[in-house]
């Protein structure tokens, strides 16, 4: 995942005015994860990012005609952090930095590669899961 500073700080702008961040369950059997989103009406500027940085995107349902189409770029795991470690200069909105710092400085830690969770490192995650749920 290579940006430019010029890149990583539009990136950046983005994700703080219309982006998330969040731990998500994949799969009901995993922890959940890190997952950074943006939502538009504007296909073009998801496609930026995803051609870019990688992910997903999805076509959101439209429930009444009068709206406008809207997608949903997501990107998951380990390549959320790298996306949320390069964006993290530029970010200026608080709670997304205190989201996105408690992922890079907390996460990792608590998480095996390997997905085999000693009774510790479960407690430590499960810590992680309500210190990150407490934040505004």
């Amino acid at each position: 995942m290579q940006l430019s500073d010029i890149e990583a700080a539009y990136a950046a702008g983005i994700l703080d005015g219309e982006g998330s961040i969040y731990l998500s369950r994949v799969h009901s059997s995993r922890w959940p994860s890190p997952t950074v989103s943006v939502a538009s009406t504007d296909r073009e500027l998801l496609e930026w990012l995803r051609a870019r940085v990688g992910g997903t995107i999805i076509q959101k349902r439209t429930y009444q005609p009068q709206h406008s189409r809207s997608f949903d770029w997501k990107l998951t795991d380990r390549r959320a952090l790298s996306f949320l470690e390069i964006v993290r200069p530029f970010l200026v909105i608080q709670r997304k930095i205190a989201r996105a710092d408690l992922l890079l400085n907390d996460y990792l830690a608590c998480t095996p590669r390997n997905g085999r969770y000693t009774v510790e490192m479960a407690a430590r995650k499960r810590e992680l899961i309500e210190r990150f749920s407490s934040l505004p």
